[in-house]
């Protein structure tokens, strides 16, 4: 709340009581079907969440499920902290910019494309912060298991989103 240090304390509580006011509710979100997964042309499972889609002019053009209640975006951000790093002069494009977009499943293609933005960057894998993990694809995290090798932070889902960050940031100074 960097906008509120110049203020004194009781505005600060007031602004902060009124942020949480305005705060969607917090409870189980009445989610509806929004995917099928198919196999063979039988359902073989469903997906439930909630969507909005806004125009342009910010009015709402589409909803689905229970857009009102209050949820953890997660990785659906990416898209958006990609549009970021982008404006920020981030010069990557094609796959490595999907890879800064997107989480992955560890494939070696991807662990490839995440050291080519750390290498572009002049950074390395130990420059990254992200929370060391094993692949997340069940048959490439099996052989990682097998072969005794390590968690590591190329390996984690965000690593494409963390070295394109730490290479915008690198860019920016």
């Amino acid at each position: 709340m960097h906008h509120l240090h110049n203020r004194p304390a009781a505005d600060a509580s007031a602004t902060d009581a009124r942020h949480l006011a305005a705060a969607p509710p917090v409870r189980e979100p009445r989610h509806a079907p929004v995917a099928h997964v198919t196999r063979g042309g039988v359902i073989e499972g469903v997906h439930h969440g909630s969507v909005v889609v806004l125009g342009a002019d910010g009015e709402i053009r589409f909803r689905l499920g229970d857009a009102e209640a209050a949820c953890y975006p997660r990785s659906a951000l990416k898209p958006v902290q990609a549009v970021a790093m982008v404006r920020a002069g981030l010069p990557l494009d094609g796959e490595l910019l999907s890879l800064a977009a997107a989480s992955h499943s560890g494939e070696e293609r991807h662990l490839a494309g995440a050291r080519r933005i750390l290498d572009l960057a002049g950074a390395t894998e130990d420059d990254l912060r992200n929370v060391p993990d094993l692949p997340y694809d069940p048959a490439v995290r099996d052989a990682w298991v097998r072969e005794h090798r390590p968690a590591s932070r190329l390996a984690q889902n965000c690593s494409g989103k963390h070295a394109a960050m730490l290479y915008t940031c690198l860019l920016n100074g």
